[in-house]
């Protein structure tokens, strides 16, 4: 790691949920489920990055005028490319008969 590179601003909680205005409980459950937190003790910590990749990860599906999904080229987020590939690399569990 470069000596000279800076952290981001790093929020508690509380700071995040707020700034996202979601409840504490859904800033935890985002967090963990996109793998967009740091997590000291019991404590969970959030980078401005890490809000970024959260943010990212809600937006909406484009619509066209009339209600349907817009045909549009889709962006898969580098959170949730991550979280798929890991979903696909973990292994299966065996069924016991």
């Amino acid at each position: 790691m470069d000596s000279k590179a800076s952290l981001d601003k790093i929020y508690t909680t509380d700071e995040a949920a707020e700034r996202l205005r979601v409840t504490r409980r859904t800033m935890i459950k985002l967090g963990r489920e996109l793998g967009s937190c740091s997590v000291i003790g019991r404590e969970y910590f959030f980078s401005e990055r890490d809000l970024l990749d959260i943010w990212q990860a809600q937006r909406a599906m484009p619509t066209s005028g009339e209600g349907r999904a817009a045909k549009v080229g889709v962006f898969v987020s580098d959170v949730r490319l991550q979280h798929s590939l890991q979903r696909l690399t973990q292994r299966k569990r065996s069924r016991r008969q």
